[in-house]
């Protein structure tokens, strides 16, 4: 599987500002990206711990320290197990 790299610009000073160096802005962004577009359901557990760069275990554990449901349930799903007895 070819792989991309995306290049975001960002200042020496915002570098400064956050306290991070190249590394670990990089490895933070990604966990970003991934917690936010599994929370949008545009990614599975999977997948989005894939682009986080860490294994499904850590990505669950760090979704739950974000407050993230790793259950991610539609309204109609949600009202089918409200009815049942």
């Amino acid at each position: 599987m070819r792989t991309l790299t995306l290049n975001i610009p960002i200042s020496e000073e915002l570098l400064f500002v956050l306290k991070k160096d190249e590394q670990s802005l990089q490895e933070e962004a990604r966990k970003i990206l991934a917690m936010q577009f599994f929370k949008e359901r545009k990614l599975s557990l999977g997948k989005a711990a894939e682009l986080a760069g860490i294994d499904k275990n850590e990505f669950v554990i760090l979704l739950g320290k974000n407050q993230i449901d790793i259950y991610q349930y539609t309204e109609k799903e949600l009202e089918r197990e409200s009815l049942k007895p």
